[in-house]
């Protein structure tokens, strides 16, 4: 992987995209599934690498890539307090997304809104927000902050780390 920190992200960016189109394929071109257990394991299995990709990818904007860029490019502060918000929306849908399964009701609705809001996201980021993040920090910058991404890429959480706890007490109260 390139240790360009603007680099790694465009290729987090198109394994996330890879993994979009393998879900709306297993969720039908009318965002419907296709029936029978194999489908929803399957839909599952898909869904459960995009919530691992993204979880790592934000973690490494958030804690690494957004406050260089709030040091570094000022104007974009307010650009990346809404990416910010932004992920939190994408977190509390993908632990929703964890805690259903396939054939629950509203599944494949909840998915849809996931990637259509991170599908947004993305083109902002590439279209708005890179081209002056790369003129302002600079080849060498952007390679040691890619260096730095690197390693803390192998240690980033796997799943989101905001509300879990509150589901796991409201789980624990039902019971």
């Amino acid at each position: 992987m390139s240790s360009d920190a603007i680099v790694q992200l465009r290729e987090d960016h198109k394994q996330v995209r890879a993994l979009f189109r393998e879900y709306r394929g297993l969720a039908g071109t009318d965002g419907q599934a296709q029936d029978g257990r194999d489908g929803e394991r399957e839909r599952r299995e898909t869904v459960e690498r995009i919530i691992v990709a993204l979880t790592v990818h934000t973690y490494l904007e958030e804690e690494l890539f957004y406050p260089r860029v709030r040091r570094e490019v000022p104007e974009l502060t307010a650009a990346m307090d809404r990416a910010e918000q932004e992920h939190h929306v994408a977190d509390l849908l993908c632990e929703e997304l964890s805690r259903m399964a396939p054939e629950d009701e509203g599944y494949d609705a909840k998915a849809a809104v996931l990637i259509d809001a991170v599908e947004r996201h993305i083109e902002q980021e590439e279209d708005e927000w890179f081209p002056p993040i790369r003129s302002a920090l600079g080849r060498t910058e952007l390679r040691e902050l890619g260096e730095r991404m690197l390693v803390v890429r192998e240690t980033a959480p796997r799943r989101p780390t905001g509300t879990g706890v509150l589901h796991r007490l409201a789980d624990a109260l039902e019971e």
